[in-house]
């Protein structure tokens, strides 16, 4: 028996069980069918039954081998009886489907009840179940944010996947499935939804108007909208779910495309009537939760009434609080024409990568009445739309704005903005004073002053390498939005952003995988803004080929790309980057050249942070190309930067190379803190082979597989020169070993290591060895004499390079 709901997949599971099976009857259940006895089962019995024995009879008649009894939930009481007639006597081989949700015949319950048939639930797809669907049937991979869109309108239901998919709600874009147009829905899954809900009576059809409009709402009132029987009436038929949501029950619709379905048929004028009811007695109670006043607005709107102008613009604020950038566009722009609704759009244009257009409301909110608060932020947003959107180095604003007030407060957020810009366009000097000038100021800060000094700090001393104190910044800044609900995303991923690279570069990479996933899954009040996730993609590009796992990188990275505005923009250098030094790190030279050549289209060139990271990847594109000389040229002249995060990671290019001695000195004397620059330093110092096979150790430890897998490699090269060939193979196997672990690793220092080379015989006695086996043990298994099994183990070790059973066991495991 296999149950689940609708679309879940039970048929076509049963179908492909059967397919090659012979005398296969199938009997489909309807609701027509079971108006008369044994109606389903029409088809396979003779046309005069008998005037006693029914159901021996009919069990009789049936023939098959295999009976499938399909959507068993609908039987009539007699055909429900005859299934477990024929189950009870094992006549028939039966396979019974069953819709969850409905309630059976009892003779159907009692298939599982008394055993007679296995239960086999069908859960609906897990979201990594729904990736892998997708990944098959369109044989490439759906971006991020695309299947956890998919995901939850479908709630891993099969049948509405497949149907959305059909509708043609995912395009290809270079390789990589995105979400293209509005949601869609096709005739099947709209009949099926449909059938789901069944007939409701008119109490019941307005409750789930009601809430396919404004869902969540609250028990009461819902059920004075329409009435209590009705609501409870849906909740018995798992059309809604009711859930404790603070002191209320709040109701929503038990799944979202049954929204969907319900708003396409209501008209025009019904939809207006539900939306004024909506609007007029959320707002008589008092808009006493947080998102009421948003939902209030957004229902007059959507009704065509005219909102007051302060109300839009408050539930603006909310609605770019909660994400949703597109309704704060729809909501500033209804709120007319003044300064605050100009600058409210400018700011909500800048997000969304409008720059043109946001430029023009940052001059008009400039040039109308403005509060000094909204002044303030009129200055500093749009210098950044300038300088960071598009490429105008013009800070002429924030210093007549900083004319302009008094207050310590704005002033020192002022500074921040300052500071900010400095720190990307290579300033360094100056965001240090500004930073330093913030953090000395006597009067004590708000909220506002303090995050956008720990915000800028943690910036800087990430770019100057004191990891520490930017992870202290992080923490601070976390801890303050917990009593800031309404956060910034972007100023909040931008944090969390800076707190990865500093755990990054300070060798904890535990610790920056922990933030970039909260970063790429929107806790921590991050949101699923574009710009937050471009930035998710990139870091976690970054920590992944950090880390060795290059194909993951370059996967990861291509839903960054795809996530790049249609104009030049900040976030193309490093996104490219990433991507052109993953193709490099695995030889593809050519890959990562055609990934460089689009940064003349798309990256905004503003200082280091936007350039050096497509310079970092030009070392490893000259050095997949044979230029080993050219690459070292270009890491030393990264290196010049005062940035540390590019100079501490190019130095040691240069290590990794095979010039330690131009560099050695300069690492050692780096003040970068955490584990990562001594380490890269020990590694530039290493001039003995057992020195380099430390280092790998160290390496593979804090995660750097890659770099382990390298110095491994390294010390295989000297072992061989001070003729040591057994430990040289030793090391050279370790640095294979590593390598298979780096997806596709060829770097200098990785060409030429040989594959460790074991006869059949060989691996048998050297998998069993691993396994723990003793030598008498391998000899009496194989039939072999214990000498036999101790030379070959010998032989083993020697081409392996590995001391005992327990290093041989990882070896192969990649062999």
């Amino acid at each position: 028996m296999v149950l689940g709901p609708a679309g879940a997949g039970k048929t076509r599971l049963v179908a492909e069980a059967v397919r090659d099976g012979r005398n296969v009857a199938w009997v489909r259940a309807t609701t027509a069918a079971a108006e008369l006895p044994l109606g389903a089962f029409a088809h396979l019995l003779p046309a005069s039954p008998p005037s006693a024995n029914l159901l021996r009879w009919a069990s009789e008649s049936i023939t098959a081998d295999v009976l499938v009894v399909d959507d068993a939930h609908a039987l009539d009481p007699a055909s429900a009886a005859l299934v477990h007639f024929l189950a009870a006597q094992r006549a028939v081989r039966l396979f019974v489907t069953v819709r969850t949700g409905e309630q059976p015949p009892d003779a159907v319950v009692a298939l599982w009840k008394d055993d007679l048939l296995p239960r086999l639930p069908l859960e609906a797809l897990t979201r990594e179940e729904t990736a892998e669907v997708l990944a098959a049937a369109l044989d490439g991979r759906v971006e991020s944010g695309s299947l956890t869109r998919l995901w939850g309108l479908t709630r891993g239901n099969p049948l509405y996947l497949r149907e959305l998919v059909l509708s043609g709600v995912l395009r290809d874009v270079g390789g990589l499935w995105l979400w293209h147009g509005p949601l869609l829905m096709s005739t099947t899954m709209r009949e099926t939804i449909a059938a789901r809900i069944g007939d409701l009576d008119p109490q019941e059809r307005s409750a789930l108007e009601h809430l396919a409009f404004g869902e969540p709402l609250g028990a009461d009132l819902l059920a004075s909208l329409t009435s209590p029987a009705a609501v409870q009436g849906l909740e018995e038929r798992q059309l809604v779910t009711v859930q404790a949501d603070e002191r209320r029950l709040a109701v929503r619709l038990a799944h979202p495309l049954y929204g969907e379905v319900i708003r396409a048929s209501c008209g025009t004028l019904r939809t207006r009537t539900i939306l004024h009811t909506l609007a007029d007695t959320v707002s008589s109670a008092g808009l006493r939760r947080r998102d009421d006043m948003l939902r209030v607005a957004v229902w007059r709107l959507d009704a065509g009434d005219s909102a007051d102008p302060s109300l839009l613009l408050r539930a603006c604020g909310h609605a770019r609080a909660v994400r949703d950038l597109p309704l704060a566009e729809r909501l500033a722009r209804a709120a007319g024409d003044s300064g605050e609704a100009w600058l409210a759009l400018a700011s909500i244009l800048y997000l969304l990568d409008r720059y043109t257009e946001a430029a023009e409301y940052y001059a008009r909110a400039w040039s109308a009445p403005l509060s000094p608060t909204h002044r303030m932020e009129c200055a500093a947003m749009s210098t950044l739309n300038l300088v960071w959107g598009l490429g105008r180095h013009d800070t002429s604003l924030l210093g007549e704005a900083m004319a302009r007030t008094s207050d310590p407060g704005e002033r020192q957020i002022l500074r921040c903005f300052t500071a900010s810009i400095g720190i990307y366009t290579g300033d360094l000097r100056t965001a240090l004073d500004e930073v330093d000038s913030a953090r000395r100021s006597p009067e004590p800060l708000g909220n506002a002053a303090r995050g956008s000094v720990l915000i800028t700090e943690a910036s800087l001393r990430t770019a100057t390498g004191e990891t520490a104190r930017a992870l202290e910044c992080v923490a601070e800044l976390m801890t303050l939005l917990e009593e800031e609900p309404q956060a910034k995303p972007s100023l909040t991923g931008l944090i969390i952003d800076n707190g990865a690279m500093a755990a990054a570069m300070s060798g904890d990479l535990d610790r920056a995988d922990g933030l970039a996933a909260m970063l790429a899954s929107g806790e921590e009040s991050v949101g699923l803004w574009n710009r937050v996730s471009l930035q998710a993609g990139v870091r976690g590009a970054q920590l992944l080929r950090l880390r060795g796992r290059l194909s993951d990188a370059l996967g990861t990275g291509a839903e960054a790309l795809v996530r790049l505005p249609g104009v030049p923009t900040i976030y193309a250098g490093p996104c490219l980057g990433e991507i052109a030094c993953a193709h490099a790190l695995r030889g593809d030279a050519d890959a990562a050249e055609s990934v460089l050549a689009r940064a003349t289209d798309l990256a905004l060139s503003l200082g280091p942070l936007t350039d050096l990271p497509l310079e970092s990847a030009r070392i490893w594109t000259l050095a997949a190309r044979g230029d080993v000389q050219g690459a070292i040229e270009r890491a030393l002249a990264v290196a010049e930067s005062p940035y540390l995060m590019f100079t501490l990671f190019a130095l040691h290019d240069v290590v990794r190379l095979g010039r330690p001695g131009l560099v050695a000195d300069r690492l050692a004397a780096l003040p970068v803190d955490g584990a990562l620059a001594p380490l890269f330093a020990r590694h530039a110092a290493a001039r003995r082979a057992g020195e380099l096979l430390a280092v790998s150790e160290s390496f593979a430890r804090l995660g750097f597989l890659l770099y382990a897998a390298e110095s491994a490699a390294q010390a295989a090269a000297r072992f061989a020169e001070s003729g040591e060939p057994r430990r040289a193979t030793g090391a050279e196997t370790r640095a294979w070993t590593l390598t298979q672990r780096c997806q596709g690793a060829r770097t200098p220092a990785l060409v030429g290591l040989s594959l460790p080379g074991l006869t059949p015989r060989q691996r048998q006695i050297a998998t069993l060895a691993a396994q723990g086996l003793t030598n008498r043990e391998i000899a009496s298994r194989l039939v072999l004499s214990v000498r036999t099994v101790a030379n070959t183990l010998y032989a083993v070790y020697e081409k392996t390079g590995t001391p005992d059973r327990k290093a041989l066991a990882e070896v192969l495991e990649h062999l």
